[in-house]
């Protein structure tokens, strides 16, 4: 292979990694942002106008839980059951004042894909404090979250206004929404009509 490798092993890693994408269900530019690369070199990766060098491959492997082999050989479909995969680590999650979720990265950790539902993206949120320590999880602890807006008396990752992310029990009963820890020392909080609005669910916990 050349220095500038083939067009060939560039329409196989391009292939390859489009497949790993569309299967965590992510976007080019949210893999970029989690690898801490060029989003310019992931987008060239995946319409084959370059190669990854190795250590950039290296890193694909990691994250999605791969052999590197996944990624370099021509493969119809890449099967990793019981493999993990990385999840990347926030510290913090708030919205800008455009409305935009913000989320602090710290690194990432693994999960088990036998463990969780792969239709989901997923992250783990560093806990603060002690107000859900009701359902043992205490200050310090990362809680794996499912991205979604969907929920039914779950336990979210929830942020009021321009408040950081937190972890609540969330309700919903007619036009209200009401936020419950699992500590007595907080009272619930009720959000009702278009105070609602206010409420912004990135996740429930996994």
């Amino acid at each position: 292979m050349t220095a500038n490798n083939t067009l060939e092993a560039r329409k196989i890693v391009a292939k390859n990694l489009s497949n790993l994408l569309n299967r965590s269900g992510i976007t080019q530019t949210e893999l970029a942002r989690r690898l801490k690369l060029p989003e310019a070199s992931v987008r060239s990766w995946v319409n084959t106008k370059k190669y990854p060098r190795i250590k950039n491959i290296q890193k694909l492997a990691d994250y999605f839980g791969v052999h590197i082999s996944d990624i370099l050989e021509n493969r119809s479909k890449i099967s990793i059951p019981n493999q993990a995969f990385n999840v990347p680590i926030l510290g913090k999650i708030n919205i800008t004042q455009n409305g935009v979720v913000k989320k602090s990265y710290e690194g990432f950790s693994a999960v088990l894909n036998a463990n969780i539902d792969r239709n989901y993206t997923y992250f783990w949120l560093k806990v603060s404090g002690n107000s859900m320590i009701g359902d043992g999880i205490l200050d310090g602890d990362w809680a794996l979250i499912a991205q979604t807006t969907r929920y039914n008396n779950d336990i979210c990752a929830v942020i009021v206004g321009s408040e950081e992310g937190t972890l609540k029990h969330v309700s919903k009963y007619g036009t209200s929404i009401v936020l419950t820890a699992s500590n007595s020392a907080y009272v619930p909080r009720i959000f009702i009509n278009k105070v609602c609005n206010q409420i912004k669910i990135v996740g429930k916990l996994i």
